[in-house]
């Protein structure tokens, strides 16, 4: 029986407003896209701090520190119809995050649009030093929701993270369209 289900926070309850802008402002971002994702990782698991991230990526755009969060939280959209959803979940489901994030940001969005009381649980790899799609952090989840995998569904829209979930026993669904995960709960037999 499934008991929880579990959210990635980027690109499914909002938009990857951090990718957005990086496109946008910084000078030839795909020609060194290996660069800002080795920088991402290391920001998402905490090895380096929110300072030190901002003073990178502030020297690299020529945008002022003082900035640059306040121009990536403008690309960043909630998905309010997935909240909809959401908020009819948690009547029969704890409701967790489990997202690739470093924290700082990650709660600046939370408390801007005022997300707290739709999760049960967030789980943000920078304070576990942890991130998808290792099984680690899934079993770290589980462990902090109280529950075995077969009583999760988490839903995220990179397929590697999906699979990651698969790995260790839960069911994943990758996030496409509000639609379509609202099917893909129903063939898992969620009430939405």
């Amino acid at each position: 029986m499934i008991k929880a289900i579990i959210f990635d926070f980027g690109g499914v309850i909002t938009t990857r407003g951090y990718l957005l802008w990086m496109k946008e402002e910084i000078p030839n971002f795909e020609k060194n896209k290996l660069f800002y994702d080795d920088l991402s990782d290391k920001y998402d698991l905490g090895m380096i701090t929110h300072k030190k991230f901002t003073e990178i990526i502030s020297k690299e755009s020529g945008i002022g520190k003082d900035v640059i969060w306040k121009k990536i939280f403008n690309k960043i959209k909630v998905n309010k119809e997935l909240l909809k959803i959401i908020y009819k979940l948690k009547k029969n489901y704890k409701i967790a995050i489990l997202t690739n994030f470093h924290h700082k940001p990650l709660n600046d969005l939370i408390i801007k649009y005022d997300l707290e009381n739709y999760f049960d649980l967030k789980v943000i790899s920078s304070l576990h030093k942890l991130h998808k799609p290792d099984s680690k952090i899934f079993k770290k989840t589980l462990k902090l929701l109280k529950i075995k995998p077969d009583e999760a569904i988490f839903i995220d829209d990179g397929q590697k993270y999906v699979d990651g979930g698969e790995k260790v026993g839960i069911k994943s669904l990758l996030f496409i369209t509000n639609k379509k995960l609202i099917d893909d709960l129903k063939s898992c037999g969620i009430n939405v």
